[in-house]
């Protein structure tokens, strides 16, 4: 099978944001003030990536505006 087919036959497969890994991983404490920052305009996505990056659950500042584009900020009009 060519790259091209397989790519095609893969069906549409729902990709999971690297967030949702780091907070399971966290204690319950830590993961709702991660969320609180995520739902929270002021706090800068540069901040949250940083800060989680410090406590060993690397991510990109791009993965964490994907994930509140997504599942934070999707109802505001």
């Amino acid at each position: 099978m060519d790259l091209y087919a397989e790519m095609q036959g893969a069906g549409k497969q729902t990709q999971r944001f690297r967030l949702d890994a780091i907070l399971e991983d966290l204690a319950e404490d830590d993961a709702q003030s991660v969320l609180a920052a995520l739902n929270d305009p002021a706090v800068l996505t540069s901040k949250i990536a940083q800060v989680l990056c410090k406590h060993g659950h690397p991510i990109s500042p791009n993965a964490v505006s994907n994930y509140r584009q997504k599942k934070c900020f999707q109802h505001e009009g």
